[in-house]
């Protein structure tokens, strides 16, 4: 009886150690095995879905804004592309131009107008200080708009276009992130080769 209890009692210890013991073992294989990997950062641009070019500007559709007189400028970029609005107090054109050296010498311009409820837009580039300023096609290059529309109401000719920051044409100006300088004008007309009165110097901070 004395040994049937022995022997019992050697028995469970035997078993409470064999239990701690993979008890431990489970705890380290806790405690070492590997953080699932993270997923991958993406970055890939998230394209606006917001913008809409119905010459209509909304606060929704744009993060950054200017007024210079008449001349009202709106942008907004999701690091691909950028997003602009001009509008004006003019029954002609609108139009911006990127990064002049020289009062318009070199500036990479966008010319838009509406005629007859139809918007039309050109992507040109000014080789004088004063013009002309032709279509980048005409020079050698491509025409970069992606998308555009506008509308002429109340006095006010208002443009909305969509271009890559950076097209890669040799007569576009990259758009880098922070202060870009501008020059802007406005008119009665829709002509591109009349020298422009309403004009003028600003910026855009991408």
């Amino acid at each position: 009886m004395i040994v049937r209890n022995a022997n019992c009692r050697l028995l469970f210890s035997i078993i409470i150690s064999v239990f701690l013991i993979s008890m431990v073992g489970i705890a380290a294989c806790a405690r070492t095995a590997p953080a699932p990997p993270a997923p991958e950062p993406t970055t890939k641009p998230v394209p606006k879905t917001s913008w809409v070019p119905d010459g209509e500007i909304n606060p929704a559709e744009y993060t950054g804004g200017k007024t210079y007189g008449n001349y009202e400028i709106y942008w907004d970029s999701d690091e691909e592309y950028i997003y602009v609005g001009m509008k004006a107090k003019a029954s002609g054109f609108v139009a911006v131009g990127i990064k002049p050296t020289l009062a318009m010498k070199d500036a990479d311009m966008i010319f838009g107008f509406v005629k007859e409820g139809e918007a039309s837009i050109y992507d040109i580039f000014s080789t004088g200080n004063y013009g002309p300023h032709p279509p980048d096609t005409e020079l050698g290059g491509t025409n970069d708009i992606v998308e555009f529309g506008g509308r002429e109401e109340g006095g006010f000719t208002t443009i909305e276009f969509k271009r890559a920051l950076d097209t890669g044409d040799d007569y576009d100006k990259p758009l880098t992130k922070g202060v870009n300088k501008i020059i802007w004008a406005y008119g009665s007309n829709d002509s591109q080769t009349l020298r422009h009165s309403n004009r003028g110097y600003g910026e855009i901070n991408v």
